[in-house]
């Protein structure tokens, strides 16, 4: 199995937290860290990845009416592509 080292600065609670995870399950710090990072992340992503809003969405009829009109901001475009740097760094 391949590994990489990543430094991680952790509060001192959380710290306290892997300890004693580590030390109720017979485990390294190490071990203890990956498997909390592994199961953990399942979560963070299934929280994370959820809607933080409570407005509904536009329904559908809406939003192709709204994108098939025209916008007419074209000045403002004409001038944002002016403002950008010419030459490639």
């Amino acid at each position: 199995m391949k590994t990489e080292t990543f430094p991680l600065a952790m509060p001192d609670d959380l710290m306290a937290e892997v300890r004693r995870t580590a030390k109720a399950t017979g485990l390294s710090l190490s071990d203890a860290m990956r498997r909390g990072i592994r199961f953990g992340l399942v979560r963070v992503r299934e929280e994370l990845s959820e809607r933080i809003t409570n407005v509904d969405p536009l329904p559908k009829t809406y939003l192709d009416q709204l994108y098939r009109e025209r916008e007419d901001d074209l000045d403002s475009i004409r001038q944002f592509v002016a403002a950008q740097p010419k030459e490639a760094e």
